[in-house]
Formats: C-alpha cells, sequence, structure tokens
C-alpha cells in the first residue's frame, strides 16, 4: 500500500516538473520552410485592358488579411523626406503610377492579393520598367534573375519578362502569397522580398517572435535597408493614396496604357510593325517592353503575344504580317554568349565595341539605344562574349562573319565620326539631350526614367509638341532613392496625421545612445552605399572573400552569417569597404 501511495507522489510530483520545464522552456516560432525553385506558377497574358473596365476580381474577397497601417516615428521621417528632398522622386512616382496602377492593382485583385502590394513597385523602381539595381535586380518589381526565372519569367538575350507590368505584377502577386503563406504577418512578407525569405525565416526562429518592429529595435538583426523598407513603403502608401493632404498638388498623371492582345505565329519587327500601325516606336516599346530591341521573337509556347493600342486590333492583325522577320536577320545571340559590361569613365561605344571584337551596331542592337547614345558611368550593356559567335543559322553565321570583318571598318569609323563616341560622363544623369531624328518625347522620358510632364515643364513646351531635331532640352536632375534616411532629413515640412495607438518606433540621438543600446534601439544615420554580392551557383563564401580581399570572419560578422559553410544560390552579401 505504501509502495503504491509513493508511486502515485512519484507520478503527479514528475507530471508537475515535466509542465513546469515545459512553461520556462522559450518559445520556438515555427515557420514554413523557404519555396522550392519547383514550384509551378502560373502567369498569363491579359486579352486587352481598358480602364474603364472591370474584371470578376473587382468584386471578390481578398485570399489573405489587408494590409496594416502603423506609424511612428520611422515612418514619419520618411513622410518627411518625400515632402523635403525627395519631393521630386514622389512627383514622378506619382506621375507613373496612373499609367500602370488601375492595371496591377486589377491583377493583384484577380491574384487574391490586397491591392496596396502595389507601392512595393513605388518605392522599388518608381513605375519605371528600366529599373536596375546595383543588385541586378530589373523592372518594376525589381526581381532579380534567379528569383524571377522560379516565378516563371523569361529572362534571355531577346526578351526580359521583369521589365513587363502584366507578367512580372503576376509574379510578384505569387511570391508575395508564398511569403505571406510563410510568415503570416504583411511586415515581415516585404522584409523577406527585401533581404530574402531564409533570411529573415532565421532571425524569427532565432529571436521567438513574429513581430517587425520587435526584431527591428534588436541591434545587429536586420540589415539598415530592411529596417526603414516597411515605413519607407508605409509613407509611400499614405501620400499615394491622399496626394494632396500631404501637399502634393498639381502632378501630371501620365495616361494609362490601354491596350489589346494579338496572336502571332511568327518573330516581328517592332519597328516595321509600328509604322504599320502609324503610331510612334516608342509607344509600342511601352506596351511591350519585355523586348529588349527591336525583334520580338516566339515565346515558349511558339506563339508571339503582342500588345496594341485599344481600338486598332483589327489594323494589328491585317498588317502584322507586313513586319514579319526572319529571327537570323538579326544578329542575336545565346543567353550564355552575352555578357554584361559595366561602363567605365572615357568608355565609348566604339570603344568598348572594339574591346569585345563587335561593332557599335550590334551593341546598340542588344540594348536597343542609338548608337551616338551618351554612355553614364556605371551604366550596364550586354555584349558578346569574347571568342563567341552569333547564332548558328545560315542567315546569322553570315551576319557574325559581317561582324568579325567590319570590326576594323567600325574601328577606324570611330575615330574619325565624332557623333559616334559619345564619352561616358561622371554624372548620374546627362543634364541635356539633343533630339535626334525619330524622337520622341516619350521615348526621351523612358530613356531618362524622367516623365513626360517634367520634360515639358522644364522646357515650357506642349505635350504634343513635335520636336525639330537639333533642339536642345534640358532634363531634371535625377537621383537614386536612398534606402535609409535619418531623423534631420526632410525637416522643412511636416504633416497632420491620425495619431498610432502603437509606441513610437524610435531613434535615439547620439546623447541617448548609451541608455538606447540596452534596449536594442539605435540611431539611424544615412547607410554609405556598399558592394553587393549575389551568390552564384557553385561559390563559397572563402571564394567570395578571397575575390574582393577579406577575411571570411569579417563578411560574415557583416552579414550575421552564423555558418559560413551555408550560403544559398541568389543571397545577397554586404561586401563591407575596403
Amino acid at each position: 500500500m505504501m509502495s503504491q501511495k509513493f508511486l502515485n507522489i512519484l507520478s503527479v510530483s514528475g507530471s508537475f516538473f515535466f509542465l513546469y520545464s515545459c512553461a520556462i522552456q522559450p518559445k520556438k516560432i515555427s515557420v514554413e520552410p523557404a519555396v522550392k525553385s519547383e514550384r509551378v506558377v502560373s502567369i498569363s497574358e491579359i486579352q486587352s485592358y481598358k480602364k474603364e473596365e472591370t474584371s470578376a476580381a473587382d468584386t471578390q474577397s481578398f485570399l489573405v488579411s489587408p494590409i496594416p497601417v502603423e506609424t511612428n516615428a520611422l515612418v514619419d521621417q520618411w513622410i518627411r523626406y518625400f515632402q523635403g528632398r525627395g519631393r521630386p522622386h514622389m512627383e514622378r512616382y506619382l506621375a507613373r503610377s496612373a499609367r500602370y496602377g488601375d492595371l496591377m492593382k486589377r491583377i493583384l485583385r484577380e491574384n487574391g492579393m490586397p491591392e496596396d502590394l502595389i507601392y512595393i513597385a513605388l518605392i522599388e523602381s518608381g513605375f519605371s520598367s528600366r529599373a536596375v539595381s546595383h543588385a541586378s535586380a530589373v523592372g518594376y518589381w525589381q526581381f532579380i534573375k534567379g528569383t524571377g526565372r522560379r516565378y516563371q519569367l523569361e529572362v534571355s538575350t531577346l526578351v526580359d519578362e521583369r521589365r513587363d507590368p502584366v507578367l512580372s505584377t503576376q509574379a510578384a502577386a505569387s511570391y508575395f502569397k508564398d511569403l505571406y503563406a510563410q510568415f503570416n504577418s504583411w511586415y515581415l512578407a516585404m522584409a523577406g522580398y527585401n533581404a530574402g525569405e531564409n533570411r529573415i525565416q532565421r532571425l524569427v526562429q532565432k529571436h521567438g517572435t513574429r513581430d517587425f518592429w520587435e526584431l527591428a529595435s534588436k541591434r545587429k538583426t536586420l540589415p539598415k535597408e530592411t529596417i526603414h523598407y516597411v515605413p519607407k513603403y508605409i509613407a509611400a502608401k499614405l501620400i499615394a493614396k491622399n496626394p494632396e493632404q500631404y501637399g502634393f498638388k498639381d502632378i501630371e498623371y501620365e495616361d494609362p496604357i490601354e491596350f489589346e492582345l494579338i496572336q502571332v505565329e511568327h518573330p516581328v519587327d517592332l519597328r516595321a510593325f509600328s509604322q504599320e500601325l502609324q503610331i510612334d516606336y516608342d509607344d509600342l516599346k511601352i506596351l511591350n517592353p519585355k523586348f529588349k530591341g527591336p525583334l520580338a521573337p516566339l515565346g515558349r509556347d511558339n506563339r508571339l503575344h503582342l500588345r496594341v493600342p485599344y481600338g486598332r486590333k483589327d489594323l494589328a492583325l491585317a498588317s502584322v504580317n507586313k513586319a514579319k522577320v526572319d529571327i537570323a536577320q538579326f544578329v542575336h545571340y545565346k543567353s550564355d554568349d552575352v555578357v554584361t559590361y559595366r561602363v567605365r569613365r572615357g568608355d565609348t561605344l566604339g570603344g568598348i565595341a572594339r574591346r569585345h571584337r563587335t561593332t557599335v551596331k550590334v551593341i546598340a542592337e542588344l540594348n536597343d539605344i542609338r548608337m551616338n547614345r551618351r554612355l553614364r558611368v556605371g551604366q550596364r550593356l550586354d555584349v558578346p562574349r569574347l571568342n563567341r559567335v552569333a547564332s548558328k543559322s545560315p542567315a546569322s553565321a553570315k551576319a557574325s562573319q559581317g561582324v568579325t570583318n567590319s570590326v576594323a571598318t567600325a574601328s577606324t569609323n570611330s575615330e574619325t565620326n565624332q557623333n559616334v563616341e559619345v564619352v561616358a560622363s561622371q554624372e548620374a544623369k546627362p543634364r541635356y539631350h539633343i533630339v535626334q531624328k525619330g524622337d520622341t518625347l516619350t521615348g526621351i522620358a523612358e530613356e531618362y526614367e524622367i516623365t513626360i510632364g517634367e520634360i515639358v515643364k522644364l522646357n515650357k513646351l506642349r505635350k504634343r509638341a513635335l520636336l525639330p531635331v537639333g533642339l536642345r532640352l534640358k532634363l531634371p536632375e535625377v537621383e537614386s532613392l536612398p534606402v535609409v534616411v535619418d531623423e534631420k532629413e526632410g525637416l522643412r515640412r511636416s504633416s497632420r496625421r491620425p495619431s498610432s495607438s502603437k509606441p513610437d518606433f524610435v531613434y535615439r540621438s547620439r546623447k541617448q545612445r548609451t541608455e538606447a543600446s540596452s534596449r536594442g534601439i539605435a540611431r539611424m544615420s544615412p547607410m554609405p552605399i556598399k558592394k553587393v554580392h549575389v551568390v552564384k551557383k557553385g561559390e563559397t563564401l572563402q571564394r567570395i572573400a578571397s575575390r574582393y580581399r577579406l577575411s571570411i570572419s569579417k563578411i560574415a560578422s557583416q552579414n550575421n552569417i552564423s555558418n559560413p559553410y551555408h550560403i544559398q544560390v541568389g543571397q545577397r552579401i554586404l561586401i563591407p569597404h575596403l
């Protein structure tokens, strides 16, 4: 009997200690693994779009919860920045938003996503298809090549669907759907979009929280760019939804794109096709920005999907055969035979062509630029890889031979023709543009990533004005949107907004830094520009460190890498200053 009571006591006490030990164990957050590249994502073209049209998705409910709006001191800093020194950025982005906003919102709704995600495209690219980041992310949603291909976006020497407003938005909707399913938090999903979902997943598991603001308040946890990413998004969203409330009046919004889709069984020369449609080539390229040059090849389904201005579908179908072209007539290269060249100070197109044993015309066609285009230091150009030739069809082989034979001629001509030898400028953007034959306001605005309204206002032109050859157009100064802002940024203006029940996420002054450090809060200052290395297949941290002549420990500490043997393809690694 005593032994039985003793066993009962042991059983009860054992259960108590087990429950107590469970209670004091640190809470672990379960996060689903990152999306695998084998996932099949469906992206497809929209048959037509006109602003007045509505789709079935306009009345359907979201598959996920709406995006919350939480305001704090850092959000206020970004609002003041956009109202102050960053005002030209916001005015330009708001003007462009009218061109693509309604279309992108429709696509997001059709995918069950909140339409407010379009403001990610605003802060990522300013709604510019030509936007390219320091990490080689491209297009409206700034996909790197690996992530774009994971979500079924074609990236080749002739086509880059990351630049397409329809297809890239569908891919972004799928990506955010996966990120939200992984984190169940919109702010963490955005942080994963910026810094990589695997990195955010590790931080959530390490610190046991799904609160973005709590992670952001911890020292040496999130990158500064990511800490600022969500507040930047919230600030941009608040302003874009109520621009007049924040002092943005008299914005010259661009006309929304409207189109119909046609299917063709053969490649098309877009320049010739635009003449048949009686529209400017630049206007046709705005509808079809995924094509890098004038050649529109067949897609993966052996069909060519082309967008034409709304109301011109019949004319397009009747005349598209006149723009039919044999792809072999163009000097084109396989993806592996083209490399990216970054323009250096003093470079010219002629000099770059000689260095790569090709011609200015080939480089101009590969990059869809004029042969006397002014180059910028740091600009990226696609060029043929040395000792490689164009595609092996008979016509292209002949073209390739012509390229080789014409190198010497091009070199000679480039020495004497100063109109072609335009030296690369150190300026971020040129201050003036000299109008040449075939130039349009649309094309000039696209080339310099500005708006038609800015050109018209700065040069006192009419919006539909004809541009005489030789006209000198003044261009606005364009800077890159910063990734962080400090406490003093944009103090010239303030705004009135409803107060939030959430405590302010404050970055303390220098005098308060010691006190604040115990709470894991540090003052933010503008982050210096650093080199970003995107991990490629087969690379190791040791190899990357050797390339930049740095120690493994220095790179690992800069990027919070706990295991130097565990890095992933596509991961972005900050390279410290040398």
